[in-house]
């Protein structure tokens, strides 16, 4: 669930862009996995991933699937670490974001610092037809075994 849902562990009203998420989980991993292959359903809207403290890449964007291999992350001393720390970070501008509806005017100097970001009817002040903003990972996380070596 998102951090604003009722549901999710958060449970926060709301998430401003000041303010970063943070998700930390440990994980074992088979020592038989020849890869190994975390999917995100979807995040919104910056997801950072870190992997044993390492990072190990970032997605902009909340609405489509994605996936990394971290196979290359879990070799520790030349072999296969068996429990790692999984860390998300997430950080979601919303209202701030930039809100050109196909690219930005080059240069954007009004708000893209902040980040360009579509975002829909979304709003930190939700209200008419705008509805609450859905900050973090909104679909399911998982790790799955690869068996080849492919570009994502």
């Amino acid at each position: 669930f998102p951090a604003e849902a009722p549901r999710s562990r958060f449970a926060r009203p709301r998430v401003s862009e000041f303010e970063a998420l943070w998700l930390r989980r440990v994980v074992e991993v088979p020592d038989d996995w020849p890869r190994a292959v975390l999917h995100v359903g979807a995040c919104d809207w910056e997801c950072t991933v870190y992997l044993n403290r390492q990072l190990v890449g970032v997605h902009r964007g909340g609405y489509d699937p994605w996936a990394l291999d971290i196979t290359d992350f879990l070799r520790e001393g030349g072999g296969r670490a068996s429990q790692v720390e999984v860390m998300i970070r997430v950080w979601d501008p919303t209202d701030s974001g930039c809100e050109y509806g196909v690219t930005p005017p080059v240069p954007c100097n009004r708000c893209c610092k902040t980040g360009w970001q579509p975002r829909g009817k979304q709003s930190l002040q939700p209200g008419f037809i705008m509805y609450s903003a859905a900050t973090g990972p909104w679909q399911d996380v998982w790790l799955e075994e690869g068996r080849h070596r492919c570009l994502i």
